[in-house]
């Protein structure tokens, strides 16, 4: 069975507007640290009350 050209169009270009839903916050969040230059993997975390109650 042989898809139809109109809806094999509609079916690539909902991929890819997926696609651009899906990666915009990541892609956002990556400029945010750019731009701000932020790097909050590098902090250490801080000890909490519970942190010291386990130790």
């Amino acid at each position: 069975m042989k898809i139809e050209e109109p809806v094999k169009q509609r079916i690539i270009k909902n991929v890819f507007v997926s696609l651009f839903i899906y990666a915009l916050p990541i892609l956002l969040m990556f400029f945010t640290f750019y731009f701000t230059g932020q790097r909050p993997w590098l902090k250490k975390a801080v000890k909490t009350s519970q942190n010291l109650k386990k130790q």
